[in-house]
């Protein structure tokens, strides 16, 4: 079978963070290579191929532009980018109308969903980062977007993200599958939990499934991960193997779960079968299930 890159993943640019001076972004700017990709209200601007709407960080003088302004994204190859949210779609140089971004994900070429990706998290970020969490100050965008500024005690802030485990849990020839209330009927995926202080990313997966679904697990082991734009996650794939497979399951945490045979699997992942839904193939549970489903 072939496998999808992890989408939001492989960015084709250096972050150039000692490159972030006010003269040397001001020297991006004026590149000529430089290029700028919009946002409208979090979603991407599109263009009629599918491809992310690009142009002159000077086509943006003028422009309405909701704070933090442009944030500096870094090199791709020669090129400096940016990107800006526009307050009003008609500021776009183009016809477009604004894309949800779990909706094109699995459309768009790999490159562009990761410029897509890494500007939405940031924006995010200063969009709830606006007041000092030290002294309750307003803060200001610098460095081009690496940081924030407290206008009063000084105090410096940097974007985070949350590191959440994913858990691909299994007991021979079977996985198991967890489902929330929220999601749509029949939708089931991987265990999935943040990271609390004081754990390591293994002591997270014990701990999840431990409390989700009742399960003591060992031999849990990193797989892969996935930078997770809604909003800012760190999603880090784990491997683990249930000692029994007798559920107690936590409905404060999750509305259901089941065991389900390889077999079973391979038959929705194949669309033969209809008896539950996964997610779309460009989350890492996705990617983690149908790994595992093509051993034989």
């Amino acid at each position: 079978m072939d496998f999808p890159a992890i989408a939001f993943s492989g960015g084709p640019f250096d972050h150039d963070e000692t490159g972030r001076a006010p003269q040397d972004l001001q020297l991006r700017l004026d590149d000529k290579n430089a290029y700028c990709i919009l946002l409208h209200q979090d979603g991407p601007l599109l263009d009629k191929n599918g491809h992310l709407q690009r142009l002159s960080p000077k086509q943006l003088i003028g422009k309405n532009l909701r704070d933090p302004g442009p944030l500096y994204l870094g090199y791709d190859g020669d090129n400096p980018v940016f990107a800006a949210i526009l307050q009003n779609i008609s500021d776009a140089p183009h016809p477009a109308q604004p894309e949800n971004l779990r909706n094109v994900a699995s459309k768009m070429p790999a490159s562009d969903l990761a410029l897509a990706g890494r500007a939405t998290s940031l924006f995010e970020w200063h969009i709830t980062h606006r007041y000092c969490p030290n002294c309750g100050s307003g803060t200001q965008n610098m460095m081009g977007g690496l940081k924030r500024g407290c206008i009063s005690c000084k105090a410096e802030h940097f974007p985070r993200v949350n590191p959440v485990v994913i858990m691909l849990v299994t007991h021979q020839d079977h996985v198991l599958l967890g489902r929330q209330a929220s999601w749509p009927e029949g939708s089931y995926s991987a265990l999935a939990g943040f990271v609390s202080p004081g754990e390591t990313i293994e002591e997270a997966c014990y701990r999840e499934v431990w409390e989700e679904v009742g399960l003591s697990i060992s031999n849990a082991a990193y797989m892969t991960s996935q930078p997770w734009p809604f909003p800012s996650q760190l999603m880090i794939g784990l491997s683990c193997t249930a000692n029994q497979r007798e559920l107690t399951i936590n409905h404060r945490e999750i509305e259901s779960a089941q065991w389900v045979r390889k077999e079973a699997l391979r038959a929705v992942i194949a669309k033969v079968s209809k008896d539950f839904y996964l997610p779309p193939r460009f989350t890492i549970a996705r990617q983690l299930l149908e790994r595992w489903a093509a051993i034989d």
